[in-house]
């Protein structure tokens, strides 16, 4: 899974699509979670599935991308801005702001654990008489 750019200025005219924007925000949190666990203890995270223009998002499909934003920000390196959202059946959903906050701490995260990885000591050591290099992690 490859890191797609954020849409991190969203406008009240802007709607959101299961294509692109649904399939970014979930693929740009594959990526975070599978990057987070070179460094940190896996967190629980929601299942999030594969939806499609025909599939009505309910409740869940909104609170599974908030639950794993917010475990896989706990996880790397949680600032005091981040704030998360739960929604029940019949609550307003997203809007432009919201969309705004989860792809700006997406980017915020994927920044964060590129300084993590960029300050990892690197260890080296021989094994049989060949010299490796390792980050620790």
């Amino acid at each position: 899974m490859a890191w797609l750019q954020p849409k991190i200025k969203w406008e009240k005219e802007d709607c959101f699509c299961i294509s692109p924007d649904y399939e970014r925000i979930r693929g740009n949190l594959l990526y975070l979670q599978k990057n987070a666990a070179a460094i940190t203890t896996m967190p629980e995270y929601s299942k999030m599935k594969d939806y499609t223009v025909q599939d009505v998002p309910l409740a869940d499909f909104f609170n599974s991308v908030e639950r794993n934003l917010q475990a896989v920000a706990q996880a790397v390196q949680d600032h005091e801005q981040y704030r998360t959202k739960i929604f029940s059946p019949n609550d307003p959903v997203w809007d432009w702001r919201d969309l705004e906050r989860i792809e700006q701490m997406q980017l915020q995260i994927y920044m964060d654990l590129k300084a993590i990885k960029n300050g990892q000591q690197q260890l080296r050591f021989s094994l049989g008489g060949g010299v490796f290099g390792s980050y620790i992690s």
